[in-house]
């Protein structure tokens, strides 16, 4: 076979693979920052649901717990994607409130073909030791969501997704986030309910 690494003589860009894990529950820990000042540095468990189209982060940051559901069921024709947050700060002893937004995910779901459908290319391999030093080195691959969104997906050898960097011009946007402890397989539906308890802001 040929290498994969990006200076060997013997070096092809593999094809990418025709499918990727999709489904599936995962911790995850999450920096997001802006040119606007922003940074968030958050962790959680995430939730991801072909079957209903839907997409759950919990995530903690502060002395903030929110829970975040991503209705991909419901699109928006200009590809934003309805965004319910129920959050308990500065305590959990504190009343819930939910907030509802039309929103470009920072973090998709995807469906198993993702990275044929877009035309992924491959980017190399790199090693990434803050989860996965014990796995050797990561597929990465680079496609374009929309007009201006780059995302770089991270697959270890199982074509299981490991971390995903997203970046948009958009107030100079970037997102990375690693997913550990994952289970593969539609997670049970119960955990896709509204947070809001009348399915709009309260």
């Amino acid at each position: 076979g040929y290498s994969q690494r990006t200076f060997a003589s013997d070096f092809r860009a593999p094809e990418p693979p025709a499918a990727v894990v999709a489904e599936y529950q995962a911790s995850y820990i999450q920096h997001k920052w802006d040119g606007t000042g922003i940074s968030h540095i958050g962790s959680g468990m995430i939730y991801a649901s072909l079957t209903l189209g839907r997409l759950r982060m919990d995530i903690t940051y502060g002395s903030t717990i929110a829970s975040s559901l991503f209705d991909y069921a419901h699109q928006n024709i200009d590809g934003t994607v309805p965004n319910y947050v129920y959050t308990f700060s500065p305590t959990t002893a504190t009343a819930g409130s939910c907030a509802y937004y039309n929103v470009t995910p920072g973090y998709p779901l995807f469906p198993p073909n993702v990275l044929v459908e877009y035309k992924a290319t491959f980017g190399g391999l790199v090693n990434d030791d803050l989860f996965y030093a014990n796995q050797g080195p990561l597929q990465t691959w680079d496609i374009l969501f929309g007009a201006s969104t780059s995302v770089t997906v991270f697959l270890d050898r199982n074509n299981t997704l490991v971390r995903m960097d997203f970046s948009s011009p958009s107030r100079s946007t970037f997102t990375t986030t690693r997913l550990f402890n994952i289970t593969p397989g539609s997670p049970a539906m119960n955990l896709f309910e509204n947070p809001c308890p009348t399915k709009s802001p309260t």
